[in-house]
């Protein structure tokens, strides 16, 4: 079994071995299109991102392209001042995602502060509501009290006005 096995590939390796040449110039050009094709695709993600980037620009006010411009240096003259492609833009997006982020944290601590003044406002309402209810049971009762003691002598005085005018939520009269 060795054997036959030794003889095939003797055999196989003969056959190839003549055309050996061609089999490695056909591994080449296999090889090259394949790095063709994905050098194609490379391309074209290239400019997709080059594109995307030219409108993030565009949206964002700044030019993607290369300049320069003069700015003073820090002894105070005027120098010219390369700068690379995107360069410009990129700080002005970076100044734009900052403001943001600066923006989105300045509206969050309104909303809290502008809920916890509401929560406030509304647990003085709530108390307020609660003094005024009991207030008006307390009222309430005292014109009772008030009510059968002027029909035990059948006379009106200045304790049932008083609780009159506590049931309608005025002060007492002076006495």
């Amino acid at each position: 079994m060795i054997a036959a096995v030794k003889a095939l590939a003797k055999a196989l390796f003969g056959k190839i071995a003549g055309e050996l040449e061609w089999i490695v110039l056909l591994a080449v050009a296999g090889v090259a299109a394949y790095f063709y094709a994905d050098g194609r695709r490379v391309r074209a993600d290239r400019a997709d991102i080059q594109h995307a980037a030219e409108l993030i620009c565009a949206g964002a006010g700044e030019n993607f392209a290369a300049s320069s411009d003069q700015e003073k240096d820090a002894s105070g003259k005027l120098v010219t001042v390369q700068h690379a492609r995107g360069a410009l833009c990129q700080r002005v997006v970076v100044d734009l995602s900052s403001f943001k982020a600066r923006t989105n944290e300045a509206t969050a601590a309104t909303l809290a502060k502008a809920l916890a003044d509401h929560d406030a406002r509304q647990g003085a309402d709530t108390n307020a509501a609660r003094a005024a209810a009991e207030a008006a049971r307390d009222a309430s009762e005292r014109m009772e009290a008030a009510d059968a003691q002027a029909e035990k002598t059948n006379r009106v005085d200045a304790g049932w006005f008083a609780a009159v005018n506590g049931v309608a939520g005025l002060r007492a009269p002076p006495r």
